[in-house]
């Protein structure tokens, strides 16, 4: 009985923890969707083939190297059936490993076709860098969970704990 009582305590503790689980998890989330996102690969040469495919829950960004890269010149081709792949018109630009480097497209699975192996040259294109981070669909369906959970999982903790805490009436 008094091993129950432990284990009941310790439960409804760590359900009141997730007070803080909570909102840290969201915070985390948050960042792993932030734009750009984190490297998921190391440098790929120009005109060599790559495939820019991820976990389902990632987008991949794909960037060009140098910054001064004419993306309008820059001609990205799909390996297998030769469909040319539409760029970035924002030429939206951003800092990786200390370089300057200009967006190409992105590949997200939720919103566009996917490119398995892509191939991509012209435009004073030297090296291309991969990012990768949560779609902002996945993000939103994790912080949706997490911030539903954590008023339920502090609930039941509080709950536990009060009834785990009250003494027995004896019976006599």
């Amino acid at each position: 009985m008094k091993n129950a009582k432990k284990v009941t305590t310790l439960l409804a503790i760590s359900c009141i923890l997730f007070i803080i689980v909570g909102p840290m998890a969201i915070w985390v989330v948050h960042q792993k969707a932030a734009f750009p996102g984190e490297l998921a690969k190391s440098e790929i040469e120009a005109n060599e083939t790559f495939s820019p495919t991820h976990h389902r829950s990632k987008t991949a960004e794909i960037w060009a190297y140098p910054a001064t890269t004419n993306v309008s010149d820059v001609r990205c081709i799909t390996a297998n059936e030769g469909e040319e792949i539409p760029l970035n018109p924002k030429n939206t630009e951003t800092t990786i490993l200390d370089a300057e480097m200009t967006h190409l497209f992105t590949n997200d699975r939720e919103e566009t076709a996917i490119f398995d192996r892509v191939q991509c040259q012209g435009g004073g294109l030297e090296t291309i860098y991969m990012t990768s981070h949560f779609s902002d669909h996945t993000k939103n369906r994790f912080i949706i969970i997490i911030s539903i959970a954590t008023p339920i999982l502090a609930g039941i903790g509080f709950i536990l704990y009060r009834r785990n805490k009250r003494k027995p009436v004896k019976k006599y």
